[in-house]
């Protein structure tokens, strides 16, 4: 990814390509540039679901766990099973388990027994439980992909429940409904990765301004980074 991010951004340098850093591209800046073609490439936001007590401290988003920059606790749910809801299930529940290096040199030292390497390596400091509507999780990973991830979440020991609707946030944690009864979820932590909504709303701001304007991606519909990439191209192409 990194070396990835390196290549484009070397080849905006090479061909000379001006970027605009900290500047909000408003319906005045658009006006004041007079372009003749717009593509929103704005990407999406998280969506928040209607669920009651959301907003109490313990709630997080999942891209602020993934990024650092929410401090989760030991035990946690989280409120969606698609690529990202088990993408940080995964994340939190190798926390505390050992590295590679770590069982590498214990295993070659015959330091401990193969039955404690394998608790040392499959279970971490995290007591995680995923929450999802649908009776399948996972269906926006794919295929080649899918099937490494349920085995990873499985043996980590990550519970998932399926058919739960997440319905309030309580003090002790998550009150959810599954199959007509309700339960209570503890949690010191509940993340959200319920999905992501269109960040285009721009593009209702420039009708008029501009000749031609294109949303892409996330900005246009959330979906795969397969499919930003096809329409960044196919957009290119285009103009």
């Amino acid at each position: 990814m990194v070396a990835a991010s390196m290549d484009l951004i070397n080849n905006l340098h090479a061909l000379e390509i001006p970027v605009l850093l900290a500047k909000e591209a408003d319906a005045e800046f658009v006006r004041a540039m007079a372009p003749d073609v717009v593509v929103i490439a704005t990407g999406g936001k998280p969506l928040i679901p209607n669920i009651q007590g959301i907003q109490d401290k313990k709630v997080v988003l999942a891209w602020d766990v993934l990024s650092g920059k929410a401090r989760v606790g030991r035990k946690v749910v989280i409120v969606g099973g698609n690529a990202v809801g088990l993408d940080t299930a995964l994340y939190l529940a190798n926390q505390g388990t050992i590295s590679p290096e770590v069982l590498h040199f214990l295993a070659a030292n015959k330091a401990e027994t193969w039955e404690t390497l394998e608790s040392l390596i499959s279970k971490g400091n995290k007591d995680v439980t995923v929450v999802e509507m649908l009776q399948k999780y996972g269906k926006d990973i794919g295929l080649t992909t899918r099937w490494t991830i349920l085995g990873e979440l499985k043996r980590l020991g990550v519970k998932i429940l399926t058919g739960a609707k997440a319905i309030e946030v309580r003090a002790e944690g998550l009150q959810i409904e599954k199959g007509g009864k309700q339960d209570l979820l503890e949690a010191d932590t509940i993340v959200i990765a319920a999905g992501t909504e269109p960040l285009g709303g721009i593009k209702n701001e420039l009708g008029g301004l501009v000749p031609e304007i294109y949303a892409i991606g996330d900005a246009n519909e959330p979906r795969k980074a397969l499919d930003a990439i096809r329409e960044g191209f196919l957009t290119g192409l285009k103009i």
